[in-house]
């Protein structure tokens, strides 16, 4: 008889995303959303113009969550700890995050995938580098932009691999041709819709997507970029993560304060190996 914990490490690593119900207390979710809005409120207009399908992509970083001691609470969630221990993650890193937040009647995301390190061997494994952790601020459903995912495409290829953009361009964040494939209904693509406070965690190279917003409220997402397998991970991919990510990280701490909490999940890499080049594009051997 399997246990919970390895069938839902099989789930994860086969489907690449799995669902975790109730990670944060309403209170959480409520400041979680008062601080959302707060930096929203602080964003020049045309930042909302250039991102008419994702809504908004406010930076997350270290600096903002010393400014924000919610968001340092929310980056080392005890509970989010306790849901990558069952995946058998025990020391994940901490990268950024963005604030993603569809206002009433916005377009749909439009589907991509991001995995950069393409050019890595480990890609090409079971083993994530890095992935995502969605947060969402409100419940979701097909009617207000819940997430869509193909399950499997971290590993298999899929159509989109060879006919969507690899990249997120201006013409997609604009939704300037919305009869791009990008745009369209995609082979084995289901809806994840979430309880707010849920987590929903997925590889980085998983194809995803949302549906458009279609109600009279604005849906915010948290999505924090982690690396779970870091310490394992070979020196160079190691090395590849903290080049990619040494922008985003502070190096001060701020002892006493809420901000401290982060500390066990910040990046280090000390080593000597050189950085893999970023490579947006699956090559042949995704099968």
């Amino acid at each position: 008889m399997k246990t919970i914990r390895s069938e839902k490490r099989e789930r994860f690593i086969r489907d690449g995303y799995c669902l975790f119900e109730n990670i944060l207390e309403p209170e959480m979710v409520a400041r979680l959303r008062s601080c959302s809005d707060e930096i929203l409120a602080q964003q020049e207009k045309e930042h909302f113009e250039r991102q008419r399908t994702t809504g908004s992509m406010v930076l997350i970083d270290w600096e903002m969550a010393y400014q924000h001691a919610v968001l340092a609470e929310l980056i080392a969630h005890p509970k989010m700890l306790s849901a990558l221990a069952e995946l058998g993650f025990t020391e994940p890193k901490f990268g950024h995050g963005r604030i993603i937040s569809k206002p009433p009647h916005s377009p749909p995301l439009f589907w991509h995938e991001d995995g950069r390190f393409w050019d890595d061997p480990v890609s090409y494994t079971w083993r994530p580098i890095q992935c995502f952790l969605m947060y969402y601020l409100t419940d979701t459903t097909a009617e207000n932009g819940c997430l869509r995912v193909i399950p499997g495409s971290h590993r298999k290829r899929h159509p989109l691999h060879d006919q969507a953009s690899p990249r997120h361009t201006d013409e997609l964040r604009a939704y300037a041709n919305p009869e791009n494939i990008a745009f369209q209904q995609a082979e084995g693509e289901i809806d994840v819709p979430v309880q707010a406070g849920d987590l929903v965690m997925g590889y980085g190279a998983l194809f995803h997507a949302a549906h458009a917003n279609r109600s009279d409220e604005r849906r915010t997402a948290l999505t924090m970029w982690y690396y779970p397998e870091f310490v394992n991970l070979p020196e160079r991919t190691q090395a590849t993560i903290e080049y990619l990510e040494a922008g985003n990280c502070v190096t001060t701490t701020l002892p006493g304060d809420p901000q401290t909490l982060m500390e066990p999940l910040r990046i280090v890499y000390e080593g000597s190996a050189e950085p893999i080049e970023q490579q947006w594009t699956p090559g042949p051997a995704l099968k």
